[in-house]
């Protein structure tokens, strides 16, 4: 056998023992979540705005903290955190979609701690009965547990203390 006879044999057999490795599957973009759209309230909607609350839960040996920022687009985003003493433990951070029919607030989240949810899960579907709104308070009865909310309008760009 020649020496470019042996040089292709050789290649043959070593073509033969390499491992073929399939291209990564191309990683899939962010789903949106299924059936939920956001609803732009309407024009000069008093729901609009950054709305903080405090209180102490039964129960709950500190304070829960709450900031609610509902978008004119229909956006909104939520953050909790419950304080004991000193110390300051985030509790929820999510973001969603309001809307206000009848009265009655929804809140859907659509994502917890960056994380897409499942927007068929109940959990993630929070309901309140608008007992109150003046340009500076906001009065939130929860369907699920009727304990009262109430809530103080903040200026744009408030965050939740440390």
């Amino acid at each position: 056998m020649s020496m470019a006879g042996a040089a292709c044999a050789a290649l043959a057999v070593l073509a033969g023992c390499a491992r073929n490795i399939p291209a990564p599957a191309p990683e899939a973009p962010p789903k949106t979540p299924a059936g939920v759209v956001c609803v732009p309230a309407r024009p000069g909607d008093p729901m609009v705005g950054t709305w903080y609350s405090t209180s102490r839960p039964k129960g709950v040996a500190g304070n829960y903290r709450s900031l609610k920022i509902f978008s004119a687009d229909g956006r909104m985003s939520y953050a909790s955190q419950l304080r004991f003493g000193r110390q300051v433990r985030p509790a929820l951070d999510e973001k969603g979609c309001w809307q206000v029919a009848d009265g009655i607030l929804t809140m859907q989240t659509t994502s917890s701690h960056g994380e897409d949810v499942d927007t068929t899960d109940p959990i993630y579907a929070n309901r309140y009965r608008v007992e109150k709104l003046s340009s500076g308070r906001l009065v939130l009865r929860s369907l699920s547990d009727g304990r009262t909310l109430v809530e103080r309008r903040m200026p744009p760009g408030f965050r939740l203390p440390d």
